[in-house]
């Protein structure tokens, strides 16, 4: 049993369509002969829509098909070399359809140390790596080359994902996702990766080796990760991913893959798990949800912690742990050379694990548990088994993973509550459900299901948090303009901030703060120009006493400010008399021609 967000999506898109057209157009105007007798125009505008709706519903199942169902479509070859000529400095969307293409983006990432962030890449097609050695996308030795932006499968799949010769012991389609990347709609199928006789400690996942801070959601793998080596070290292996440390957040993913961990002579301290090898150092929002496991684990070391969800959480600095919801282990086909450190679910340190299902243990004289609390001893070198935990407050045991409940419970929870202004109509949904019905009231379990699905499609995402751009947009208005040689980069990162944005596009939104605070943080201002400064007015000596009028105050000049130089002021006195006196003896001049 397999389903993803994506099955789900065709589904409730198809029956949503069809129950939309059938409630506005059969039951607000219904046909009937009285209809055909009175206007055989609009039946004929009827038949026409009918025909419209059918094709316009045909055409959405058909495309969902093709998206969900990604294995049976054709996939684009590789002939092993990369193409980076699709990149572009300054674009934040790229679309990728070819095996060379992903393999360009795997060395942009690795020789350039661009990490993408802010940037999203979708792949467009599915992608056949045709066996050739791949090279992961971030170097798993070197925590500077990571993946950091968003990379959206699209419900696409990369198949034939080979690696035996790993660069820089990178062996997974990802090497290293950290900070901001996320990784969602994604699907790795045939998946082989082995590691060489002379590894050394070595992260291995198929679908990334180690995840850091970082999301993936909606992925799954299959094919085989095996780890075989003869120099010893420590091994995290699991089926979709190594390692996982710091908030990581792994949600709506599984894996059917075949973990191994294989003892050719070497004294490996190995770590397997299902979907995670190993998580280290969790903090409050490290979560994995909604996740499954169903494929099979080989350990053949007794100093090893197997897990069908995590191997195993280890924290040393007093940690909150990762928290595992809604997750489920169908498969019984899970060995370790020790039994004991066997667990359904994981083996954690502080973790919380709810709601969680598994099988009934296939050796009944030693049962696996179904999670183990681990008690690190003060050197933090060694663990043992909290006898005094209660796996019962984890979840419970299954026999059949094909219930009702198991599936409407993980499908409706598989959406982050978090991230929905009205996540209440799905529990008011899910509340509403009747178990132990027979046959006869078939229908009324269909209606159940509908509703479920109903509240799915009319769930409503929170907004974004535009907090951060509202401050940058203040502080950059509390600043004055004409104190900086150039304000344009500011005010087009003000320019450049698109609201309605929702929290699925939180990082876009966080992009766009960054953008503003780094204009003002590149500002520069203008230089000062120096002014000379002026001499204090000198009073006029005409009725003062020692520096004072006969009143006691300076009387100063109504005009400009007195500046102790009388030589421009004599100047201008000097012209005005002559010119007084020049238009005084013209006038009289003047009169007295005219009375001669």
């Amino acid at each position: 049993m397999r389903f993803s967000s994506a099955f789900l999506a065709q589904n409730v898109l198809f029956t949503y369509f069809l129950s939309f057209y059938k409630g506005t157009l059969f039951k607000k105007r219904p046909f009937s002969l009285l209809v055909y007798k009175k206007n055989k125009r609009r039946l004929g505008m009827y038949k026409k829509r009918i025909m419209a709706i059918v094709i316009s519903a045909i055409m959405v199942f058909s495309v969902f098909s093709t998206t969900v169902f990604a294995e049976e479509t054709s996939a684009d070859s590789w002939d092993g070399t990369a193409d980076t000529s699709w990149y572009q400095d300054g674009i934040s969307e790229f679309h990728l359809t070819t095996a060379e293409q992903l393999a360009g983006l795997a060395k942009i990432v690795n020789e350039t140390g661009n990490v993408f962030q802010g940037v999203t890449v979708y792949l467009d097609t599915d992608v056949d790596l045709s066996g050739h050695e791949w090279v992961s996308i971030g170097a798993g030795n070197n925590v500077a080359n990571y993946f950091g932006g968003t990379f959206d499968g699209q419900g696409h799949i990369v198949k034939n994902l080979t690696c035996t010769s790993p660069n820089n012991g990178a062996y997974g389609f990802f090497g290293v996702i950290s900070q901001t990347g996320t990784v969602q709609n994604l699907g790795i199928v045939n998946a082989n990766l082995q590691t060489p006789s002379n590894a050394a400690s070595t992260n291995m996942g198929i679908l990334a080796d180690w995840v850091n801070q970082a999301k993936v959601v909606n992925c799954y793998t299959t094919g085989v990760v095996s780890s075989a080596h003869e120099s010893g070290g420590f091994q995290l292996v699991g089926g979709l991913i190594g390692q996982c440390t710091a908030g990581t957040q792994i949600i709506g993913c599984y894996s059917s893959a075949s973990v191994k961990s294989l003892n050719v002579g070497d004294t490996s301290s190995d770590t397997v798990g299902g979907l995670i090898g190993q998580w280290e150092n969790a903090t409050e929002d490290a979560v994995i949800s909604d996740s499954y496991f169903d494929g099979s684990i080989v350990c053949e070391y007794t100093d090893a912690g197997v897990g069908g969800i995590l191997g195993a959480n280890f924290d040393f600095g007093g940690m909150p742990g990762v928290t595992i919801r809604n997750c489920f282990v169908s498969t019984t086909d899970i060995t370790c050379a020790e039994p004991g450190n066997i667990t359904w679910i994981a083996a954690v340190v502080d973790s919380e694990v709810t709601n969680c299902y598994w099988p009934v243990s296939p050796d009944t004289e030693n049962p696996y548990a179904a999670v183990v609390k681990l008690i690190l001893d003060p050197g933090g070198s060694s663990a043992s088994a909290d006898p005094n935990f209660d796996e019962s407050i984890c979840g419970k045991v299954v026999t059949s993973f094909t219930s009702e409940e198991i599936l409407s419970s993980l499908q409706a929870n598989a959406l982050n509550r978090e991230q929905y202004q009205n996540f209440e109509i799905i529990d008011q949904a899910l509340a509403s459900v009747v178990y132990g019905l027979d046959s006869t009231r078939q229908s009324e379990v269909d209606a159940m299901a509908q509703w479920i699905l109903d509240a799915i499609v009319d769930l409503v995402y929170k907004d974004a948090d535009y907090t951060k751009v509202d401050e940058a947009i203040v502080k950059a208005e509390s600043l004055n303009k004409d104190e900086y040689k150039d304000f344009s980069g500011v005010d087009a990162a003000i320019q450049a901030v698109v609201r309605g944005k929702n929290i699925t596009q939180q990082a876009e939104v966080d992009a766009m703060a960054q953008a503003i605070e780094d204009a003002i943080a590149a500002l520069e201002k203008k230089e000062e120009i120096p002014v000379n400064p002026t001499e204090p007015a000198t009073p006029s000596d005409s009725g003062t006493i020692n520096g004072s009028t006969e009143h006691g105050s300076v009387e100063q000049g109504m005009n400009s400010p007195q500046t102790g130089d009388n030589s421009n002021t004599v100047i201008w006195i000097t012209v005005a008399v002559l010119a007084a006196s020049v238009v005084t003896v013209t006038f009289v001049v003047t009169r007295k021609r005219k009375s001669e």
